[in-house]
């Protein structure tokens, strides 16, 4: 009888314990399933929404790439010979930040930024590589095949696909992964998380504190923003990770890069209520192709990777760059690739630290 009651008492605790991982992966799997997989896109839609030229709004915003000042070179960059370098403990995803300023994704866009995430699952480190979206770069396909035109533009060729290609092929690194996400996206996550702490310069309080980025502001002391230490809401972290007026595109992959490292680091205090509205607002504005199996996998590793130290460069490094004119006129960097692939190679897999 008693051996009868033990047993009774074992079996039920497994059936909890089933019940519960169940339970857990239910829920993992109805999250999962507000992503935008890559096998729901249609690429061909890209070729239909070209914009080659130089757009109105790139003028406003004063997004034109610079090229005054460096020596032109008349031989565009080509791409590298050799083997794509990869280690299998490590881990690249290309994070493509869109403009578009819905909630909604679009093939009308650009990656306006693109930020090399490298996790070392061995030594558990994270390093971010910033790609310069002004790099000229050979179209990979489609009907403009062979010219070159600006990596941010590659986006409206073919997607969030053949960008992952581009930097693959150009810099040779390992990189198969993307996850896709839009401005609106980055803005709306600050604002869940209760917002994010960010050390101002005086010329970048000042320029926040303008009219016409203060407008993107949700509460008045947003407006008087100081030098030093601030808390930025959603709508002026974005005008944060945006801004360049005050000195150059470089300076701005920079901010685009503490945001997201501030962005992690709200995240440690988030309550696991907070987390899932976070993740139930943010997941449907997420594109990627990795599957739900590697997703899975990743969100095993990530209390490791949240308390980790970012290594950060940029890419192409100053000083390996000359300035060319691709397809329409575009001005663009031409970055000796070869120079450029090797640095970030002895970045991600060898021992060099930040730039």
């Amino acid at each position: 009888m008693k051996g009868k009651t033990v047993f009774k008492v074992i079996l039920l605790v497994v059936l909890l314990l089933l019940l519960a991982v169940l339970s857990v992966v239910a829920y993992i799997t109805a999250k999962l399933d507000l992503i935008q997989f890559a096998d729901e896109v249609d690429n061909s839609a890209y070729q239909e929404t070209l914009v080659l030229e130089q757009t109105d709004e790139e003028e406003e915003e004063g997004l034109a790439i610079d090229i005054e000042g460096l020596e032109q070179v008349e031989t565009l960059p080509v791409i590298p010979e050799g083997e794509i370098w990869e280690e299998e403990d490590v881990l690249n995803i290309l994070v493509l930040g869109t403009d578009e300023r819905t909630k909604e994704l679009n093939v009308n866009a650009r990656s306006d930024a693109m930020i090399l995430v490298s996790i070392n699952k061995k030594d558990n480190t994270v390093k971010l590589v910033s790609l310069e979206r002004g790099m000229g770069v050979p179209i990979l396909d489609g009907q403009y095949e062979g010219n070159y035109d600006i990596l941010t533009h590659i986006f409206r060729y073919g997607g969030a696909d053949l960008v992952t290609r581009t930097v693959r092929e150009v810099l040779k690194v390992d990189v198969d992964y993307y996850v896709r996400f839009n401005f609106y996206a980055v803005k709306q996550i600050v604002d869940m998380v209760g917002g994010i702490d960010m050390e101002l310069t005086a010329a970048e309080a000042s320029r926040l504190n303008g009219s016409d980025i203060s407008k993107n502001a949700t509460t008045d002391d947003q407006k008087t923003l100081v030098e030093g230490m601030n808390h930025l809401d959603g709508g002026v972290t974005l005008a944060f990770a945006r801004l360049r007026s005050i000195d150059s595109d470089w300076r701005r992959i920079e901010r685009q890069r503490k945001v997201i490292i501030a962005m992690v680091d709200a995240l440690k205090d988030s309550t696991l209520t907070e987390l899932n509205d976070l993740v139930t607002e943010a997941l449907p504005m997420v594109q990627t192709n990795l599957t739900k199996l590697e997703i899975a996998e990743l969100m095993l590793y990530a209390p490791k990777f949240l308390s980790a130290s970012f290594d950060q460069m940029t890419i192409p490094k100053q000083g390996t760059y000359g300035g060319a004119t691709g397809l329409h006129g575009q001005g663009m960097f031409a970055p000796d690739y070869e120079l450029n692939s090797q640095i970030l190679h002895d970045f991600l897999y060898g021992t060099e630290g930040e730039d």
